[in-house]
């Protein structure tokens, strides 16, 4: 019953069935620190004196708060905003004259505040891979972690300034509680319509570029229930396509990693992306001993980015168990990759769940769902190994 990528390599037997539950998640599944092109904050004195606010990559705290917040919000169906405590909320309330409730999550990562004793409020401006809009309703709730048990989480004026352009300001009595500590970062913000945003499915394409027959007879997709009804929110179709000549050549690195080299599978990917990979997991399994089982090709059309991350629910002919681990990982081609490098890719860790039948549910990166906008992207399903 284990198979090795190796034979995934020659024959793909992915099938795609309907995913009636194939919806946006209100909240990320992962942290999203690498939409973070830039992040530059300065002291309001006169001489705009610069501060040091870093982006850091996920820790265990973040990784943990941010799948309390997705189970929270997508698999209890609760607003985002009431994941924070009542407080937090009113004062969403009264500082943006709202009901939080309108307000979905899209954006969750670890910053650092350098200790520096604040004067004065500190203006901070963060560039981002996401196309958010000026004049587009956001709010940045900042989480004190001085105390990992007992988080303190504080909204703060912010808006978009330019696309893709974030400001936000921090109160000189907040920055006295941040100054020296992580700091958690949140961005909840509106969709676009009144009815939200659902993504679906279509009968499978006539693509004219699946190089095997046994993988397009294997592979369709069909129509899932939207959200029309309710005011016709933004729709996004994902679509199963194939080979291209970069993802043949990053099938054969990772041929060879796993084959010739005898290497575990997940160290093929960059150690930020194992690294992610292993607080996800958490220990529920060793994700050294997670093969490879599936991979699968796909591009979307018509996503908008700023709708966050989406949940879709794919069927492989591999026979997944209920409850099984499994992790997935989507890598989009470098612009800059070498043939030399031992990937061509950036890779995207998703979490996911198997359901009943065997299906499997992705929570899909908004990053990456994105940029199979421009690029066909590579699918690795990663599980707990069968027993031989």
């Amino acid at each position: 019953m284990k198979r090795s990528i190796a034979i995934a390599v020659l024959m793909m037997l992915l099938t795609i069935c309907g995913a009636g539950a194939q919806v946006l998640t209100d909240a990320p599944g992962t942290p999203t620190q690498d939409v973070v092109l830039t992040l530059e904050a300065h002291w309001q004195d006169e001489e705009k004196t610069p501060y040091a606010l870093d982006v850091l990559q996920a820790d265990q705290l973040t990784m943990d708060t941010v799948t309390d917040v997705f189970e929270f919000t997508y698999k209890e169906k609760n607003r985002p905003a009431r994941w924070f405590p009542l407080e937090t909320q009113q004062a969403i309330a009264q500082m943006y004259g709202i009901d939080p409730d309108i307000l979905h999550m899209t954006e969750f990562m670890r910053l650092h505040a350098a200790k520096a004793e604040p004067e004065t409020m500190l203006k901070a401006v963060m560039t981002v891979d996401v196309e958010y809009q000026p004049g587009q309703l956001i709010v940045v709730v900042l989480g004190d972690t001085s105390d990992p048990e007992e988080l303190v989480w504080t909204p703060v004026l912010s808006r978009v300034t330019a696309t893709g352009v974030i400001d936000f300001d921090v109160p000189m009595e907040l920055m006295e509680q941040l100054q020296g500590e992580d700091v958690l970062f949140s961005l909840l913000t509106v969709r676009e319509g009144t009815g939200g945003s659902t993504a679906y499915e279509t009968e499978k394409t006539d693509s004219t570029d699946i190089p095997s027959k046994t993988a397009a007879d294997n592979t369709r997709v069909v129509d899932a229930d939207g959200d029309a009804e309710n005011g016709g929110g933004h729709r996004f179709r994902l679509l199963v396509v194939g080979e291209n000549d970069v993802i043949r050549k990053e099938l054969a690195k990772l041929s060879n990693h796993i084959v010739k080299e005898q290497l575990p599978a997940s160290t093929h990917l960059p150690q930020a992306s194992q690294n992610e990979f292993e607080l996800l997991v958490g220990k529920l399994c060793s994700v050294q001993e997670m093969p490879i089982y599936e991979y699968v090709c796909l591009i979307t059309e018509d996503y908008r980015d700023t709708d966050g991350d989406a949940a879709a629910l794919l069927a492989f002919a591999t026979p997944y168990a209920e409850g099984q681990t499994v992790i997935t990982a989507l890598g989009l081609p470098r612009e800059d990759a070498k043939e030399t490098d031992p990937t061509l890719m950036n890779w995207a860790v998703q979490r996911a769940e198997v359901m009943e039948e065997g299906r499997v549910e992705i929570i899909f990166d908004q990053l990456a769902l994105s940029g199979m906008g421009e690029e066909k992207g590579l699918l690795l399903v990663f599980s707990e190994p069968f027993e031989e």
